[in-house]
């Protein structure tokens, strides 16, 4: 599995180091003090075996707490012959396959959903192409606040300037909440580098407009969480959630708070955009559910066995 980053890399920082505790007091002062909240996973016991993968696991979180919409990480690579496991921590989602086009609709081409499921279900996708694949919580709602997720997406070539490192300062220019929520992944992210630059190579040619703020979210949210849990990202850009064993790994709460907190700081609304989804679609707004607090969450994160195989 491989992530989409800037040629040069920089030191990461140690997990709940100095350099993280800092960033987040300077966050706090930021965009207000953070408050914890609770969640821990661990993998389900196995009930099946993949039958035939001959290639790695790779783990996606499904909502890796209740009331984050996100899939962690919302990108990556995997080969034919690899399996994604797609673990739940959080109740009520599903992953259904989509098109890039219209991100939150089922395709009809070589589909797959997992059905609404809760917490500690486990459903698995084996790879039998690498062609760019997008998937959507189908639950009502949840991918019009951005939870939708790629696997094997786009890598631009070198100098394009439709790469989510060079669009999302442009979108950031001309939005408050943007801006507020680039500068604290940015702050999150400043003494790791590898954390701050993932996925910024992903391809934005081809993606619908509405979805930009959206793809921006997700990439911010991952990186975010990689920077909060440096020991799961190695040296060549590999995501490996099972790499800590048995430690537990920092959540952190939506990204959109910042800009809720930011908004509610200035005595500004917080501002809504289209979703990312099919073509005649009505426009939802933005916000993500509830309100949010910059705090975390905790998930344990062991290896995970994989259970009801189909085939992407």
């Amino acid at each position: 599995m491989y992530t989409y980053s800037t040629p040069m890399y920089g030191s990461g920082s140690s997990k709940g180091g100095d350099g993280y505790q800092s960033c987040m007091q300077m966050c706090a002062a930021s965009y207000g003090v953070p408050t914890m909240a609770s969640s821990t996973w661990s993998a389900p016991p196995a009930t099946t075996t993949a039958a035939g993968g001959s290639g790695c696991t790779h783990t996606v979180i499904v909502a890796p707490t209740q009331g984050v919409l996100r899939y962690v990480p919302f990108a990556l690579n995997a080969s034919v012959g690899d399996t994604i496991a797609f673990v739940w921590n959080a109740n009520t989602h599903t992953v259904t396959k989509s098109s890039e086009l219209a991100i939150c609709n089922k395709t009809s081409d070589m589909p797959f959903t997992s059905g609404v499921q809760n917490k500690s279900f486990v459903f698995t996708q084996k790879v039998n192409d690498t062609n760019t694949t997008f998937y959507y919580c189908g639950v009502p709602g949840h991918c019009q606040k951005g939870m939708f997720g790629i696997i094997n997406p786009p890598n631009a070539l070198m100098g394009s300037n439709a790469t989510v490192s060079s669009m999302m300062p442009v979108m950031a220019s001309n939005s408050s909440n943007m801006t507020a929520m680039v500068q604290y992944t940015q702050m999150v992210t400043a003494n790791n580098t590898m954390a701050g630059n993932w996925g910024g190579n992903i391809d934005m040619n081809g993606m619908p407009p509405s979805s930009y703020q959206y793809m921006f979210e997700n990439v911010m949210y991952t990186r975010t969480f990689l920077a909060a849990n440096p020991e799961v990202l190695s040296a060549d850009g590999v995501i490996d959630l099972s790499s800590a064993g048995t430690t537990p790994l920092i959540v952190p709460n939506d990204i959109t708070a910042a800009a809720t907190n930011s908004s509610t700081s200035s005595g500004s609304p917080t501002s809504g955009s289209p979703t990312a989804g099919a073509t005649g679609s009505s426009p939802s707004p933005a916000s993500t559910g509830g309100a949010r607090s910059l705090g975390s969450s905790s998930i344990l994160v062991s290896a995970v066995v994989a259970s009801l195989v189909f085939v992407l």
